[in-house]
């Protein structure tokens, strides 16, 4: 059976703090920190590369395969609308100072992710989903009609005590269109900072598999299903990137809990 969700803390110092590589198949994920009047280089080599801006007191400038990117301020995820910069493979990245940004990659050819390019956070569409206790804001910062070879992105803010990623629902399988697989990355931050969610990851009628979240922490998904909750009194933030056997993102509902989008009458 494949594995499931795994908690990861990377350091808080300055530089850039990597996943081991050998956590995921497609996906890689690392956090910059660039202190002001400082930069950071960085490769992608064979990979196509996404930087999502989480905090910047000021303006920000990525340099990318020979151009300079901006992007505005953002005080914080919970206050301000999402920007970044895509990179196709084979594109070096320059990242200044100061900044906290999270960085996916996945292997890629050099003419399937199209240019680089800056998105700006008027250009991040956003919308409300769920209902009640599992009502959310999802913010799709890379989504299918943008141009990248296998990358998928976005956010998602969880009101204090609500649930995401719910229904319960996994992308494991390649069986489009009923369910394609995709692993995916989850970035968390909470607001007030002392505050934590709940991860749970779970295969139906096997294993399972629940922890504590807390601020700045990433949770690697392979496979199961992948809920989320946020502590009553807490708001409850995640960047999330998928990656994996196509971009079509065809994800599968636990038939188990699906009657809750849906309640009988």
């Amino acid at each position: 059976m494949k594995p499931l969700a795994t908690r990861h803390s990377l350091p808080a110092t300055a530089g850039f703090h990597e996943l081991p590589h050998d956590t995921l198949e497609f996906l890689r994920f690392g956090l910059a920190r660039v202190p002001a009047g400082e930069a950071l280089e960085l490769d992608t080599e064979d990979r196509e590369a996404l930087a999502v801006v989480i905090e910047a007191p000021e303006e920000v400038l990525i340099a990318a395969g020979g151009r300079e990117l901006w992007l505005p301020p953002r005080r914080s995820v919970f206050d301000d609308a999402p920007g970044a910069v895509y990179a196709p493979a084979q594109t070096s990245l320059e990242l200044r100072g100061p900044l906290l940004a999270g960085v996916f990659q996945t292997a890629a050819s050099r003419s399937d992710g199209g240019v680089t390019h800056a998105i700006l956070p008027d250009e991040v569409e956003t919308v409300e989903r769920g209902d009640g206790n599992f009502a959310r804001r999802v913010s799709n910062i890379l989504p299918r009609q943008r141009p990248a070879a296998r990358l998928l992105a976005g956010e998602t803010l969880n009101p204090p005590g609500n649930w995401s990623s719910s229904p319960p629902h996994k992308h494991d399988r390649q069986a489009p269109p009923e369910e394609t697989r995709l692993e995916e990355i989850y970035l968390f931050r909470t607001r007030p900072q002392q505050g934590f969610g709940l991860q749970h990851s779970y295969h139906s009628g096997g294993p399972s598999r629940t922890f504590a979240v807390g601020d700045l922490d990433v949770v690697t998904i392979p496979a199961g299903y992948h809920p989320v909750v946020a502590a009553p009194g807490y708001e409850l933030y995640y960047l999330w990137c998928l990656a994996g056997e196509s971009r079509d993102l065809c994800w599968a509902p636990d038939p188990a809990h699906a009657w809750v989008d849906s309640p009988p009458r």
